[in-house]
């Protein structure tokens, strides 16, 4: 292996201090680090729960956080696009993706309105009311946003809600271009189309239904695996 792409959601960043979740998957990020020390290319794509990390600068990271990734393979006349694949879950939107990452805790809130109370003792009472008030339907309104999605995590994608998985998927193969391998993520249910040129390459979730899957590229086509190495080759119409 001489390129490792990190297809998203490698951490939750949805309500928690930054560095705080850094910090609990510390073992995980030595992992990868060790991989560059072995001379391993890493190149990590934003999901919608760690979508933050595109806003990360001056960092020390030995790889780029970006949005999607092409890498032309000319040996096999063929190029391969990575994305995360909330791109094709239109109820996923970029901004409030970065708001539900910027909200980190409620500790951080306290001390964001201590500040700007601070800032703005000056105003009349009327206009820090407001302020205030839709800070406070701001918060309330992402936390709300937040727990509907976590609550029901496989339960928009495994199966209760096929209709929303079937979109998604076609969502998907329909943006593929000529001569072009699409790989894609989000919504933890691996599999790899019969025309072989797109693949979903799942999840490490604990209680996913086929979980710690991975995709491997080889001559020009997708192969999807169990970790550590059962290759999946069933097909299906996408």
């Amino acid at each position: 292996m001489t390129h490792l792409v990190l297809l998203g959601d490698v951490v939750d960043m949805w309500r928690r201090d930054a560095s705080g979740v850094f910090l609990e998957n510390r073992d995980t990020f030595d992992k990868i680090f060790a991989l560059c020390d072995k001379g391993v290319k890493v190149s990590y794509v934003a999901g919608n729960h760690d979508y933050h990390v595109l806003r990360l600068q001056n960092h020390s990271y030995q790889f780029v956080f970006q949005s999607e990734l092409s890498l032309p393979d000319d040996e096999n006349k063929v190029s391969y696009r990575f994305v995360h694949g909330y791109q094709f879950d239109l109820e996923q939107q970029e901004a409030w993706m970065e708001g539900l990452c910027r909200l980190m805790s409620d500790q951080a809130g306290e001390f964001e309105s201590g500040l700007w109370a601070e800032l703005t003792r000056g105003w009349s009472n009327p206009k820090y009311v407001l302020y205030e008030m839709f800070e406070s339907w701001k918060k309330q309104s992402m936390r709300k946003m937040a727990d509907r999605v976590q609550q029901q995590p496989e339960a928009r994608f495994g199966g209760v809600n096929q209709h929303l998985l079937d979109e998604i998927n076609k969502r998907a193969c329909a943006s593929v271009g000529r001569d072009e391998v699409l790989i894609f993520g989000h919504t933890h249910v691996p599999f790899v189309n019969k025309s072989e040129n797109v693949a979903n390459c799942g999840s490490w979730v604990k209680d996913a239904s086929t979980g710690d899957t991975y995709v491997e590229l080889t001559n020009g086509k997708p192969h999807l695996f169990t970790f550590p190495r059962k290759e999946i080759t069933e097909r299906k119409e996408c």
